[in-house]
C-alpha cells in the first residue's frame, strides 16, 4: 500500500492512530501600517514575522513558535507576536527601515531596540533561542 493510498484509507475509516499530532493555534497581530510604530512607542516587546503563505519555510518557523508558545505560555505573556505578509508589505518603507530584505524574518525589538533576528532559520533550537533571548529582553524591562 502507498502512503498516499493510506493516508487516504486511514481518514475514510477514522483512524488516527497514525495521524500527525494537530499544530497549537498560531496567534499573532496581522500587521497593518502604523502598527508596528504604535506598539513601539508603547515600550513592549514584540517579534515581528515577514512571512509569506506560499512559504514552506514560513510555514515551519510559524509551527515551531506555535508549539513553543504552547509549550512556554511565558512566551504568549510578555512578548506581542506581529505577522507581517511579505507578498503586501515586503516592498514597504516600513520593510526598509527595519532592514528585512526576504520572507522568513523574525525580528524580536524592544521598543525601538532590535534584540535579535532570525532569516530564513527553521532549526528548531536557534528558533527557541531567539525566543528565549527576546523573553529575557521583555522580562528585564
Amino acid at each position: 500500500m502507498h502512503r498516499r493510498e493510506f493516508i487516504t484509507l486511514a481518514a475514510a475509516t477514522g483512524l488516527t492512530a497514525f495521524a500527525p499530532p494537530a499544530q497549537a493555534a498560531y496567534l499573532a497581530i496581522q500587521y497593518v501600517p502604523g502598527l508596528i510604530r504604535d506598539l513601539q512607542s508603547g515600550g513592549g516587546t514584540l517579534i515581528v514575522n515577514f512571512s509569506a503563505t506560499w512559504s514552506l519555510t514560513s510555514q515551519i518557523k510559524r509551527d515551531a513558535i506555535s508549539q513553543m508558545k504552547q509549550d512556554n505560555p511565558d512566551y504568549s505573556a510578555n512578548i506581542t507576536f506581529v505577522d507581517v505578509d511579505w507578498d503586501t508589505y515586503g516592498p514597504s518603507e516600513m520593510a526598509r527601515r527595519l532592514k528585512v530584505q526576504r520572507h522568513a524574518t523574525l525580528i524580536a525589538l524592544q521598543g525601538r531596540e532590535e534584540v535579535a533576528r532570525l532569516v530564513a532559520e527553521i532549526d528548531e533550537r536557534r528558533i527557541k533561542a531567539f525566543l528565549d533571548q527576546t523573553l529575557a529582553a521583555a522580562l528585564s524591562r
